[in-house]
């Protein structure tokens, strides 16, 4: 079952093979909890807002404490219940299927298993360390060194 609210244009369903945002969420999720099943981290460096990634090279970033996480036991994150914001953010409940020791399959449903999306970069992302708003501020800052950049080759131009 999925709430969906908020709403897309053709274009981003047309630029997304046809897929809508349940699935492209779902799509991201799997990948990424596949990919750090598999050990590589980089799934998770992935999902991180731009300005992170510019700040911090993937060797940074694997020294963070926060990243000391095992997913030796998920399995399986499947979004039960989307809720799209201006199909930028999406609130996701999801349940987290774990794999014990013995191979005996347990599902986690919980206040625990909402997680935060955003569409970034033409592609849904669940940040582990980096921020929406710090990632604002770096787009703003980016706006104004762009337009600063602009206005002086315009002025420039005109000598």
């Amino acid at each position: 079952m999925a709430v969906l609210s908020g709403c897309g244009s053709k274009d981003q369903a047309a630029s997304n093979d046809g897929k809508s945002d349940q699935q492209l969420i779902q799509e991201a999720l799997t990948e990424a909890i596949t990919r750090w099943h598999y050990g590589d981290k980089a799934a998770l460096y992935d999902n991180e807002f731009e300005y992170l990634q510019e700040r911090f090279t993937f060797d940074d970033y694997l020294k963070f404490g926060e990243l000391k996480l095992d997913a030796d036991t998920v399995e399986d994150i499947i979004a039960k219940e989307i809720q799209l914001f201006d199909h930028d953010s999406a609130k996701v409940d999801a349940e987290v299927v774990f794999k014990g020791p013995t191979g005996k399959i347990s599902r986690m449903r919980d206040q625990f298993t909402q997680y935060t999306l955003y569409y970034h970069r033409g592609r849904w992302i669940r940040p582990t360390l980096s921020q929406y708003a710090l990632q604002q501020r770096y787009e703003q800052s980016r706006r104004a060194a762009d337009s600063a950049a602009d206005a002086e080759a315009e002025e420039l131009g005109d000598n």
